[in-house]
């Protein structure tokens, strides 16, 4: 899942997990951002991998790049809140629609019946339970046209789209195991419950720039969010500068994060985008560290991923953090 710029910390909150591992990191000098939509359908189909990382979560709220990667991410870590930011406008679009289907649902298979085969005038219908931004989401023919495509429809360069994400997942082998929310109540309910609750929320957001980085930090502030997971996905990982951009961030969010937030990452295992492992930080590590030193330990932890064929999951590697 790999995007350079994070669209949306989340709320939905982007698929490197074949849900997430969106390329988001391109160098700002020589290269422009991907094509929008280009990164909707989820390719780290493994998010299981990084379960280790998730259960040490605060709970807090979930900040994150990516569409799936987000919901899936919020509903491992039973986060409070979820806040999907991203460069792409269409991924900030898919966690609005996605965020008024649930609100809308009324059980699982309700929300199954939403996402993957109601028609337009059912869309319509179950908006007027709907309030404010859903209410307008899901009335919103375009959003449904929208949806058809690039979710029901998606045809792309990503492993068979969204196919795998729509299959129930039976075995430890199969991608999105112990992870898919469209078959599993109690991640479902959890989504649920925080779309119901409004409190998950979309915004476009290019991490490259500080003032909107830092604008962002305060919105979190005035919410009065505790901050849980900053997912950032392979933002770190797309480009010879982004570990400098990725340092740059993760020092600004550390002021206004606890002790106990983590930073998350992805890394293809090997080095081949196919398989990903997952690397993190938590802020009591990172705190009040100089760039330079954030940026040797994200060096240091992808490079170890892409040395070996072993998927990982690592937290305040001492690997790293001891150099």
């Amino acid at each position: 899942m790999m995007r350079w710029l994070l669209v949306s910390l989340v709320v939905v909150a982007s698929a490197a997990l074949a849900t997430s591992a969106y390329s988001q990191a391109n160098d700002p000098a020589a290269q422009s951002p991907a094509a929008p939509g280009i990164y909707i359908p989820p390719n780290e189909q493994h998010p299981a991998v990084a379960l280790p990382i998730y259960r040490k979560s605060n709970h807090g709220a979930y900040i994150s790049v990516g569409t799936e990667r987000a919901f899936i991410g919020a509903a491992l870590t039973k986060a409070t809140a979820l806040f999907v930011i991203d460069y792409d406008p269409l991924t900030i679009r898919f966690a609005n629609i996605n965020r008024a289907l649930l609100a809308a649902s009324t059980d699982r298979a309700d929300y199954l019946n939403l996402r993957l085969t109601a028609s337009q005038d059912v869309w319509q219908q179950r908006s007027q339970r709907l309030t404010a931004e859903d209410k307008e989401t899901l009335s919103n023919p375009d959003s449904w046209t929208f949806w058809d495509k690039k979710v029901r429809r998606n045809q792309t360069a990503w492993d068979n789209a969204f196919g795998h994400f729509h299959t129930e997942p039976k075995n430890p082998g199969d991608p999105f195991f112990a992870t898919n929310y469209l078959f599993d109540d109690r991640l479902y309910s959890h989504l649920s419950q925080l779309a119901k609750g409004s409190r998950i929320w979309a915004r476009q957001l290019d991490l490259r720039h500080q003032d909107e980085v830092r604008t962002f930090c305060e919105e979190l502030k005035s919410k009065g969010l505790t901050l849980g997971v900053i997912d950032t996905s392979d933002v770190p990982n797309a480009s010879k500068t982004a570990t400098s951009i990725a340092a740059q961030y993760v020092k600004l969010i550390s002021q206004y994060a606890p002790d106990d937030t983590i930073f998350l990452n992805t890394a293809p295992t090997g080095g081949q985008g196919v398989h990903w492992s997952y690397f993190a930080f938590s802020n009591k590590t990172i705190r009040g560290r100089e760039a330079t030193t954030i940026k040797r330990w994200y060096e240091i932890e992808m490079n170890k991923i892409s040395s070996t064929d072993q998927l990982q999951a690592l937290l305040d590697d001492p690997q790293a953090t001891n150099h």
